[in-house]
């Protein structure tokens, strides 16, 4: 298996792929989470701010006019009166992460640059490495997916009723002006410029989903690295040009960097947790929530086909990208619980004398550490995993069937 231990290393994949990720982030407004400048044009950096304030004012604007419209529109169908409900209520909280996330800019430049760059240079396993990034990349792409879907049937189906079956106005987010019966071309066009607000909300809102996703996918496989370095150190006696003391000191020292290691990655996963935790409760809380809300709108909802689409990709994206939160988090823990039994794999048993009992002392202390488990939390009373996906999906049901 191809390693890189070098300390001289200062880029890999890892860096260059959250180097990415958060050049996205900050293209559609939201602060640098790099710890150096982005590889933007210098004209983005320079009106940054300004254009930040303003794609804030615009999304300000359509969640107010959804408030607003929950009270305001008197000729709503069933559905759009859910679809007002369900859209207003999940703004709130979605439109609040990326705050929540600039609140925490420097926990989470840190703890990324501890894991994409500092704990790299001490040991990097490249096909552990490799299959990170692909993970990152898959689930993210999956995830953006996901969301235009839903935001494309949701067109869809205001286009089919509008233009097709001619059963009313294009309609997609529920807004205080114009009445849906409206038919007028400032009330139409008030209607599309709606509809292209709703996406660059959701498009701001997807790179901090992305950000989590990543950074909950890179914890895991730090946890996998860390197993990987502790299993090579065995190796380390395998090495015919050096004499039994030069290995045992090469081991003890090895064993010394990895125990360090999985310190600071404990830190990192500490921090991931306090910074990312008001993303997770929400996103939670708006699970639940909107799975009710969709249910109970099938139930009263006419089955055409754009109102099932709409129905359907969004339930389908509330799931899914919760699960990416919870599945990865799940993730960390399992790979977390594994590590002790790669200390103990170490090689520990070929030290002799001294050696031996230092190391063995040091094994035990690192060892006890390694097994205490390790999950992220939300709420202050879920832990993130994949029992708990389920219970989630299940309590949403179980609300749905004593209301309805």
């Amino acid at each position: 298996m191809e390693v890189d231990t070098s300390t001289e290393a200062k880029t890999n994949k890892t860096s260059n792929y959250f180097k990415l990720i958060y050049k996205y982030v900050y293209i559609v407004g939201w602060p640098n989470f790099w710890t150096s400048r982005p590889d933007v044009p210098v004209t983005i950096i320079k009106y940054h701010k300004k254009s930040a304030i303003f794609l804030d004012g615009l999304c300000l604007i359509l969640v107010v006019l959804e408030l607003v419209g929950i009270f305001t529109q008197p000729n709503l169908s069933e559905k759009q009166k859910s679809d007002g409900k369900l859209l207003g209520f999940a703004h709130i909280f979605l439109g609040s992460y990326g705050y929540i996330l600039s609140f925490y800019q420097d926990n989470i430049r840190a703890m990324t640059y501890s894991l994409t760059v500092e704990l790299k240079k001490c040991y990097n396993d490249y096909e552990i490495e490799k299959e990170m990034t692909k993970k990152a990349r898959r689930h993210s792409i999956a995830y953006c997916l996901i969301v235009i879907s839903a935001l494309v049937s949701y067109g869809v189906d205001g286009f089919m009723t509008c233009y097709v079956t001619k059963a009313g106005t294009f309609v997609t987010v529920i807004t205080a002006w114009p009445d849906v019966n409206d038919v007028s071309y400032p009330a139409d066009y008030f209607r599309v410029f709606a509809y292209i607000l709703w996406w660059i909300f959701m498009i701001r809102v997807s790179g901090v989903y992305v950000m989590l996703i990543s950074t909950l996918v890179c914890l895991g496989y730090q946890y996998k690295n860390l197993q990987s370095y502790f299993y090579s150190l065995d190796g380390i006696f395998e090495k015919d040009h050096l004499t039994s003391e030069q290995k045992e000191e090469t081991y003890e020292n090895g064993l010394k960097l990895g125990i360090n290691m999985h310190a600071r990655t404990l830190w990192c996963t500490r921090e991931c947790e306090k910074s990312y935790m008001g993303v997770v409760s929400g996103q939670i809380v708006v699970n639940i929530t909107v799975i009710i809300l969709l249910m109970a709108q099938m139930l009263t909802t006419e089955r055409t086909f754009g109102a099932v689409a709409a129905i359907v990709s969004t339930m389908t994206a509330m799931l899914i990208s919760t699960g990416f939160f919870m599945w990865n988090a799940g993730d960390v823990a399992v790979e977390a619980a594994s590590l002790s039994t790669a200390m103990f794999s170490s090689g520990w048993q070929n030290c002799r004398g001294d050696t031996s009992v230092r190391v063995r002392k040091l094994l035990v202390v690192a060892m006890r550490q390694a097994q205490v488990p390790v999950s992220i939390g939300a709420l202050g009373i879920i832990t993130l995993s994949y029992e708990s996906y389920v219970s989630i999906v299940k309590s949403s049901y179980s609300v749905f069937s004593v209301l309805y």
